[in-house]
């Protein structure tokens, strides 16, 4: 990691470190934690068509709570995000297919018109986004990105991996013709189909596919979600290490259907709730005492009342 970005990860809070000499370097060069967060997800409403092998959904979601979210909330959601005017990026999904949800285009609009400043992101299988659903969203587009997560552009390692109901000509059908339309009614809309390196699939090849029809391809390292993965091991190319370099609880914000804000997208089980935006408000949620002792607490290293941070690994293979 280059000094630059060791610089642009790095968070500050006072008091954290007791040397006086270091706490006065950190102040002036590294980032101070956001009053408010910078990019927000909110989880529309539950539920997966997917049942990804590097993803416990498939586990969790008997486990935790179901339920869409009340426009009551939501509308409190992007009224206290608009007053702040302080976030970057709102996505309208948390551990869920969002095109499940009928109005979830309706819902990107809406952000879009009270909050303009902000990126409205999607990510999607795409299983779901059927051709209907792409006319409707280039009608208007609210979105500034739309991530596709599509495991490979073989069918047999692609439905190994990605499970469920997703089926692999559909899913590369809907894309294409996405992609196709975009390019013809909405050339700003930013499209990128995502994959996570496994031994399952040949990512290399499957990145040089899509960005031959046009559009922008990756694959990022696998992450064991909190130690909530136990196939992390049998499905990891490499080595491993503690994500201890992690920025996502010093700038973003999850907040489930029913208001609570857990710490991390990898919180499946919903284990490290901060609290609940219904009863409060955003703000308070993100500076309460319990979500600033969890951050100066992982920024001294110490993780004894922080399981899914300690046991959080991603896999050093790229």
């Amino acid at each position: 990691m280059g000094l630059i970005t060791h610089l642009k990860n790095s968070y500050y809070m006072p008091g954290v470190d007791e040397r006086l000499w270091a706490d006065v370097l950190k102040r002036v060069f590294y980032r101070r934690i956001p009053k408010f967060p910078r990019t927000i997800q909110i989880q529309t409403r539950t539920g997966c068509n997917g049942g990804c092998v590097f993803c416990p959904y498939e586990d969790s979601h008997n486990a935790v709570p179901k339920g869409a979210m009340s426009d009551t909330l939501f509308e409190s959601i992007v009224d206290e995000i608009a007053g702040q005017k302080a976030t970057r990026r709102i996505s309208p999904y948390l551990m869920n297919e969002p095109f499940l949800d009928k109005t979830v285009v309706d819902k990107a609009r809406r952000i879009k018109a009270r909050v303009p400043w902000a990126k409205v992101v999607m990510t999607t299988n795409a299983g779901v986004l059927k051709p209907e659903v792409v006319d409707d969203i280039l009608r208007d587009n609210p979105f500034h990105a739309v991530y596709i997560s599509m495991q490979g552009i073989e069918k047999g390692p692609y439905e190994e991996t990605m499970r469920g109901s997703l089926v692999f000509e559909v899913t590369k059908e809907n894309v294409e013709y996405l992609i196709d339309q975009r390019q013809r009614r909405a050339p700003g809309l930013k499209i990128v189909v995502t994959m996570i390196k496994t031994r399952v699939i040949d990512a290399e090849a499957a990145v040089a596919y899509w960005k031959s029809r046009g559009v922008e391809s990756k694959y990022t390292v696998l992450e064991n979600r909190g130690g909530n993965l136990p196939e992390f091991d049998s499905l990891n190319l490499g080595s491993k290490r503690v994500f201890k370099d992690c920025t996502r609880l010093f700038k973003h914000a999850y907040i489930l259907f029913n208001g609570d804000m857990v710490l991390c997208c990898t919180d499946y089980y919903q284990t490290m709730i901060l609290g609940n935006v219904a009863d409060s408000s955003i703000e308070a949620v993100w500076n309460s005492p319990r979500a600033t002792k969890i951050r100066r607490d992982f920024l001294r290293g110490d993780f004894s009342e922080n399981p899914l941070c300690r046991d959080c690994y991603v896999s050093q293979v790229l």
